[in-house]
Parts: structure tokens; sequence; C-alpha cells
């Protein structure tokens, strides 16, 4: 074929595209009233994890050109219009625009949605629980004036829960940091979750081997493990952060966390979400 012959096909190709995503929109009007009808949740983190995985499974499957990266980030945006749709979302961030938190919003949410920047981790956290946003998006810590900040610790005290965590990294070789999207509600299984919980016990030797060794019982993998103290009136606390392997609603996490609350160890589910994470280089 010569040039003017290929721009035939894929204009001819771009006017189905164009056919196909209408009809699509067109189903999407359709979810989003069954939804408003049900009182379910616009956004749902698992649906879109589960849908991406297929998408990238079928595109291998297919041999196809694009790589799963450009799979994703194109879904991404069809899913942001999508979400519109239904209803305007609105998303509160660690400000300003052009912040790091900014670009994992836009690059998780798309451009079809709203943003709300906001000066601290507590006013996204405010925001979000206020219901001034859907959704907030915030890392893991942030350092201030020397003093870090820990996005987890608030969550102790919060009824917000995680319903995704973001990793991304700002160029080859440099460290990866943490982001999570803050919700109201938790977010149902894909058979492939992981789930982040604060577990407080005394502060005594042997106790994060007493907490590991509840988990290796009902076979939970931990992912990974933080830890701080918590003063308290009389003696202190050891609070550890914990990312394991499964869903909160999973027989085998559920019987390893009865299982230490039965030893008196404090324990806050802050929230399951898919385990693949989105892992981004951002210039």
């Amino acid at each position: 074929m010569n040039l003017d012959e290929v721009r035939v096909k894929i204009d001819a190709i771009d006017g189905e595209l164009l056919r196909l995503l209408n009809e699509r929109a067109q189903l999407v009007n359709i979810v989003g009233k069954i939804k408003h009808a049900a009182g379910l949740e616009i956004y749902a983190p698992e649906r879109e994890e589960t849908l991406l995985r297929k998408l990238a499974a079928l595109n291998t499957e297919q041999n196809g050109t694009l790589p799963e990266k450009s799979i994703r980030a194109i879904y991404r945006e069809i899913m942001s219009a999508a979400l519109a749709l239904e209803r305007q979302l609105k998303i509160a961030y660690l400000g300003p625009a052009g912040s790091w938190s900014h670009q994992v919003a836009t690059g998780k949410f798309g451009h079809g949605v709203g943003y709300v920047a906001q000066p601290s981790i507590q006013g996204v956290f405010d925001c979000v629980a206020s219901q001034a946003a859907d959704y907030g998006v915030l890392p893991i810590e942030q350092a201030v004036e020397g003093v870090v900040h820990h996005t987890l610790d608030q969550l102790v005290d919060s009824p917000l829960q995680i319903c995704a965590q973001i990793i991304i990294s700002s160029g080859e070789g440099c460290p990866r940091s943490r982001f999570i999207i803050l919700g109201r509600k938790a977010s149902p299984a894909t058979g492939d979750d992981s789930t982040m919980l604060m577990l407080e016990v005394q502060d005594q030797v042997g106790a994060l081997v007493t907490l590991s060794q509840a988990f290796a019982k009902q076979e939970v993998n931990l992912r990974q493990i933080e830890n701080r103290l918590v003063p308290q009136t009389s003696g202190e606390a050891a609070r550890f952060f914990l990312e394991v392997t499964g869903h909160h609603d999973d027989a085998g996490l559920r019987a390893a966390l009865d299982d230490l609350h039965s030893q008196g160890t404090k324990v806050k589910v802050l929230g399951s979400y898919p385990a693949s994470t989105w892992v981004e280089t951002m210039g």
C-alpha cells in the first residue's frame, strides 16, 4: 500500500473506534444508573485492576504491538471519561498542582475527573472524610522542615480506607516512592490482593516474632514491615505497619488477626487493595 491507502485504512479504523467508544459510553451510562439505584461506589478499583489485567493478558495472547504500559494508559483515559459520565468525581491530593501526588493522581484517575489540591496530609483526609472529595491521593510519608509525617499514622485514627497503593520511580536507579488512594469504603476482593494492617503490642523482646508466627501459622505472607514506638501513659507500645498478601475477608488472614487479638494485640485493618500496584517512572 502507498501512504494515501494506509491513511484511508487508519481513518476507517478511527471511525470504527469512535463508534465503539460511544457504544461503550452508552453502556457505562446504564451501569451508572444501576450503581446509583443500588447505592454502590462509582469508582471500583477492584473492577479497574481486574479489567486492566484481563486486557494485558489478551494483548499478550494476540501478540499485540502495543506494550502493556500503553494499553493501561489508553484504558485509564477511557475509564476516566466513563467515570465522568457516571458522575463527576473529585480527587483530593497533596498539592500544589504539579506535585508528585498530583502527577500520581492524574496518572491513576486520568483527566476526565476533577482535582482538589490540599496543602497538607490532614487536609486530604478532611476533604475525603467530609465528602468534599470522593478519593484522596497521598504519599506514605512526607518530609517537611526535617520532620517526617507518616500518612499511615493518621489512618490509625481515621475511618478512611486504603483503596489502592501506587509505586513510582523518578528514574532508573532512583528510590521508589509509595502512594495510597484513600476512600470511604473498603475495596472488594479481586483474588490477588494485599492488605495494610496496624498492630500494636507491648514493646518487648520477641514481639515481632510473635506477630510473624501468627501469620506463618495461617500461611499468610508478610510483604513489608515498618515499626515505630507509640508513647503511652504506662510503658510503651510498639506499633507495626504490615503489608500482607490477601484480602482482609480471606479466611486465613481473618484467623491470624483473631489469634493476635486474643493475645491482646490491638489490630486495625487500614485497607485491602489490588496487589498489582501501578509502577511508573516519572521525570
